[in-house]
């Protein structure tokens, strides 16, 4: 039985992982050493702090002393984890502030040190105007600029989701925002509609979207900041840039002690979260998840998955016998007036996973359609054809567009063909279902592909 565990990263998985030890052996000594100053927080909260719609302090679920109060969690904040060392069942750590290393032993260690964002690699990206939107300092570091710069024209290299929220904020502040993107339309991984549908979106709310584009450098004054992004299709001004570029798996610290990673970078692990070294569980956006709709390894940094996988590292590291069986991928962003939802595999990944692919597209009332506020839910959905089996799908619409997406995540992970789909017994409410929901004509609909 584990005497001591000890937990690398303090953002989701680690916590997560470190609060369910606890409650699952009492008696355990639970060690969190996290490299920043704060400790489970709201990141995916942070584009609408930077909007003004939410608090800094609303932000922070717990501080290393209300963790320690509430879950029995000891934290050391400011602590860098620079080696793993299996055979001795030791962490190397270091102290940031006072420069001091020094050794921990642990009984089981768990890994949650989370991802990193992506870098151009070009000139200029350090300037004092260009941000990421990957952590709490990051945010405030926007929120402070945006105050007391003033700045007038933004410029977002990148449209992914985190780009799609920040364009709505910026908006919101009256900035003119041009987004940069490497592709045709935003958004890669969704289906085509679903991309011009936000693309169209994007436009009517005064965002410029600059396609096929790639940055090449940026220009900086002599106070270190930006002032044009040179690209493969001009320069654009900017007093304010926002990299929006994705993350990759922070796997340093867990490579050097001989841990498995997949073709991503995400480190590798079983049902347990158990890596392929014994004692040693990881979670969360450092690591790969199983997609158990094709059951390939994918690397799906979210907070969802990052939160349950650690909560299953934590319960077996503490000798629990959980298991994480995977995840199907259920996403969502607010584009403006629009909810956008992809749920499952695409159209592109079911082709390239060996499926015979039917797509079927339907537009149809969110609610009765004379009724106020009625708007138009579009459902794609992506099928197989020789299983029935319903693989993925995207909703996108004024309203409704989410919760029909989860409904449609449920029958995806539980392997639902289209025909018992067609079969749901949904509600039907005049202010808020029509008799024949989305869901079931989109289900109808495909069933005739089929």
């Amino acid at each position: 039985m584990a005497r001591r565990i000890v937990v690398i990263g303090g953002l989701a998985a680690g916590p997560s992982a470190a609060s369910k030890a606890v409650r699952v052996n009492p008696d355990v000594e639970v060690l969190l050493f996290e490299q920043g100053e704060n400790v489970s927080y709201a990141i995916c909260e942070i584009p609408y702090f930077i909007a003004g719609e939410v608090k800094k302090e609303e932000l922070i679920a717990y501080t290393p002393r209300t963790l320690k109060e509430k879950k029995g969690v000891n934290v050391r904040v400011w602590h860098h984890v620079e080696a793993i060392n299996p055979t001795r069942r030791s962490v190397v750590v270091r102290d940031l502030k006072t420069g001091a290393k020094l050794e921990e032993h642990y009984d089981r260690l768990i890994i949650a040190t989370g991802s990193c964002s992506r870098m151009l690699g070009v000139k200029g990206e350090n300037a004092r105007n260009v941000f990421h939107v990957k952590t709490l300092v990051h945010g405030l570091q926007i929120r402070d600029f945006i105050e007391s710069a003033k700045p007038k024209k933004a410029v977002i290299i990148g449209g992914g989701y985190i780009g799609m929220e920040m364009a709505e904020a910026l908006r919101g502040e009256e900035l003119e925002v041009t987004m940069l993107h490497r592709h045709s339309l935003p958004m890669e991984g969704l289906e085509r509609g679903t991309r011009e549908r936000v693309r169209e979106e994007l436009e009517k709310h005064g965002v410029e979207f600059v396609a096929n584009v790639h940055t090449e450098g940026f220009v900086v004054d002599k106070d270190q900041k930006v002032t044009h992004v040179v690209t493969t299709n001009g320069s654009y001004e900017a007093d304010l840039v926002i990299l929006s570029l994705g993350v990759t798996p922070n796997n340093e610290v867990a490579r050097r002690a001989g841990i498995r990673v997949g073709a991503s970078g995400g480190i590798l692990t079983d049902q347990r979260q158990l890596t392929n070294i014994d004692n040693i569980y990881a979670a969360g956006d450092c690591c790969e998840v199983k997609n158990i709709v094709n059951n390939r390894q994918m690397y799906l940094p979210l907070a969802t998955i990052g939160s349950r996988g650690g909560w299953v590292a934590g319960e077996n590291a503490a000798g629990g016998k959980a298991i994480f069986a995977g995840a199907i991928r259920a996403i969502a962003v607010k584009v403006f007036g629009i909810e956008v939802a992809q749920v499952g595999i695409s159209s592109e990944e079911a082709r390239n996973s060996g499926f015979d692919v039917a797509a079927e597209t339907i537009s149809a009332w969110s609610r009765v359609a004379i009724m106020p506020g009625s708007t138009k839910v579009t459902i794609i959905t992506i099928a197989d054809k020789k299983t029935r089996r319903l693989l993925g799908a995207n909703v996108y619409g004024e309203e409704g567009a989410v919760l029909r997406a989860n409904t449609l995540a449920v029958g995806i992970q539980h392997r639902m063909t289209i025909d018992v789909m067609q079969q749901w017994d949904l509600v039907y409410s005049p202010p808020f279902a029509p008799l024949w929901d989305p869901i079931l004509v989109a289900a109808n609909a495909t069933r005739k592909r089929l």
